[in-house]
């Protein structure tokens, strides 16, 4: 395995956990504080979680305008759509300042492919896009859907 495959798969696991730290917080917050307890109000709830993910987006995504996503979009799902104990990478394409990471992913009990694409920008490897195709059991596999980020 090449430095810069390592290098990969290590920012790619470590998005991974950054978004299911956020989103299994998000969801306990939801639950516990904004619907049963009342104690904070959806405006906030999503003001804050806003606030949480930004560094998040920093650190692992580009910088450009989506025109769903981003960071100021809160959407959490239960279970956490971003789990690193229910994806595993089975492949790594490298060319130039471009690569994708290629993923099994087991989400609600179905089976999903996903390619993760990223950019070199300034020296660090940045998910630019999600792409996911649905992998049905007893028939051919769906088409590629983008995925928001």
């Amino acid at each position: 395995m090449t430095e810069t495959e390592q290098t990969l798969r290590q920012r790619f696991t470590a998005f991974l956990q950054a978004m299911y730290n956020w989103e299994t917080e998000a969801n306990r917050v939801d639950e516990e504080e904004v619907e049963k307890k009342k104690t904070l109000s959806w405006e906030d709830f999503c003001k804050k979680q806003t606030e949480l993910r930004i560094p998040i987006y920093k650190e692992y995504i580009t910088e450009r305008e989506r025109k769903n996503g981003g960071a100021e979009y809160t959407s959490h799902l239960f279970p956490p759509n971003y789990d690193p104990s229910k994806e595993s990478i089975t492949e790594v394409q490298i060319t130039g300042k471009k690569a994708s990471i290629f993923t099994n992913r087991l989400y609600a009990g179905m089976n999903y492919k996903r390619e993760y694409k990223y950019k070199l920008v300034e020296d660090r490897w940045l998910l630019d896009t999600i792409k996911e195709q649905y992998l049905p059991e007893n028939r051919d596999p769906e088409k590629w859907k983008s995925v928001i980020i």
